[in-house]
């Protein structure tokens, strides 16, 4: 693995790297994003912030990506969705310089704005269709979670929702996915994992259909994209309870 840059701001490291066609980004050791623009699916856990949106019977039309980092799972959206608006929120004002120019997120239709993301939604008046929330900061080793998946947390991001939107989060392990599925009521959720990860995507789908009409759609939309699209997808749904 190549390192293509580095550099110390503020007593943070900050790396890009490349492994093949793959490049990565690492805050002070702590491994934030994972991307090749050969490959749609990487078998990582972006795959699974991205998969729920196929699950929609309406594809969304407005995305909110909060935790940007390197931005792996926005190109996922852009190709999956083609969203005409898609909002990014990062707290690292560095992580938003690299995206740009080592992560090629230079898409007309997105919107990168530099805040806390906490503190842009209690401002916010637009409504999304979906919201993907992935916020992590860079801890001893790997990112941490800086906002409790708490019943406060769980009603401002939903009352930024369309009627029918979709809220997608990561969660560091079934622990913490467990605590935040106990406020996701009424609604269908579905859980999203992979082996490589620890990692636990939860979907809330308000009015969404059964679990197993959501995972027949999203499948059959899989079905429908290029095999070298999905060669490397190892990702797993299923219905999902506290």
């Amino acid at each position: 693995m190549a390192v293509i840059y580095s550099q110390h701001y503020r007593g943070v490291l900050y790396e890009v790297r490349t492994a093949g066609n793959s490049r990565r980004l690492y805050t002070n050791g702590a491994f934030h994003t994972q991307y090749n623009p050969r490959h749609l699916f990487t078998g990582a856990v972006w795959d699974l912030l991205s998969l729920p949106v196929l699950c929609q019977q309406n594809r969304p039309r407005s995305l909110l990506v909060l935790g940007v980092a390197g931005g792996a799972v926005i190109h996922q959206l852009q190709t999956l969705c083609d969203a005409p608006e898609i909002t990014g929120i990062e707290l690292d004002a560095r992580h938003l310089q690299l995206a740009r120019s080592h992560f090629d997120l230079t898409y007309p239709n997105l919107n990168l704005i530099r805040a806390d993301a906490r503190d842009w939604l209690g401002e916010c008046e637009t409504r999304f269709d979906c919201i993907i929330d992935d916020i992590f900061l860079h801890g001893t080793s790997d990112p941490e979670r800086t906002v409790a998946p708490d019943r406060d947390w769980f009603r401002l991001l939903t009352d930024r929702l369309t009627e029918d939107g979709l809220l997608i989060q990561n969660h560091i392990d079934r622990q913490s996915a467990k605590k935040a599925a106990r406020f996701m009521t009424p609604g269908t959720i579905l859980g999203l994992e992979t082996d490589q990860y620890v990692n636990l995507v939860l979907a809330w789908y308000r009015h969404g259909n059964s679990a197993k009409a959501l995972k027949r759609q999203m499948e059959q939309r899989l079905e429908a994209l290029p095999r070298q699209e999905t060669s490397r997808l190892r990702a797993r749904a299923f219905r999902f309870s506290a």
